[in-house]
């Protein structure tokens, strides 16, 4: 089921453009990872989710930075797959993380942006993330040991991202992923994230 027909099966489009708005830019995973084409009419839903619920234009607070985010991270994938302009990140990638060396804090914002963390993902943030190694695998172990299985799942994610980029980490990544996936549940979006990370870490 593409976009439009999701939004044409919802009793109320205005939550479906909501949960468009929400779920960002793993929307756009089946174009991503197996070519599939995007229709006039998907891309036509999540413009108009934008347009009902509009992108935060100045991000102030550390919600509001990742929401900034998550949003530049949607917008420049319909940008590509439907070759409009390219689209300006909303802040420093510092400023949305936090610093390294404070890693257990640095690490929770890594995992709120997991959807930027898609085969073939530049920018900022991936560069940003991408450059700590040590403090992402922290945080991913962390999570595993305090059983927050939701968070690992989102920070596996993030380390088979960087580890298909061929940064050399502390941790074997196919390992971590099948640890995490005994363990993480039936929730959907914990379950996508994983899938992801397999994909990435070619395990699928």
């Amino acid at each position: 089921m593409g976009l439009a027909d999701f939004l044409d099966s919802c009793a109320d489009p205005t939550a479906g453009l909501g949960a468009v708005r929400l779920v960002g830019a793993d929307v756009f995973l089946p174009h991503v990872v197996l070519n599939c084409p995007l229709t006039a009419r998907d891309a036509e839903v999540v413009a108009a989710s934008f347009e009902v619920f509009p992108p935060i234009a100045e991000p102030a607070a550390p919600e509001q930075r990742i929401m900034a985010w998550h949003d530049w991270s949607t917008a420049r994938l319909l940008a590509a797959l439907t070759g409009d302009r390219a689209v300006t990140v909303p802040d420093d990638a510092a400023a949305v993380l936090g610093s390294p060396e404070r890693w257990a804090g640095w690490s929770v914002a890594v995992a709120q942006l997991s959807s930027l963390a898609h085969p073939g993902a530049t920018g900022p943030v991936v560069d940003a993330v991408a450059a700590q190694p040590l403090a992402l695998c922290r945080g991913v172990l962390r999570t595993v040991l305090r059983r927050d299985f939701g968070t690992a799942s989102r920070l596996t994610r993030w380390v088979a991202l960087v580890h298909a980029a061929g940064v050399r980490l502390p941790v074997d990544p196919v390992t971590l992923v099948d640890h995490v996936a005994l363990r993480v549940g039936s929730e959907p979006r914990r379950l996508l994230d994983l899938t992801v990370a397999r994909h990435l870490v070619g395990a699928a």
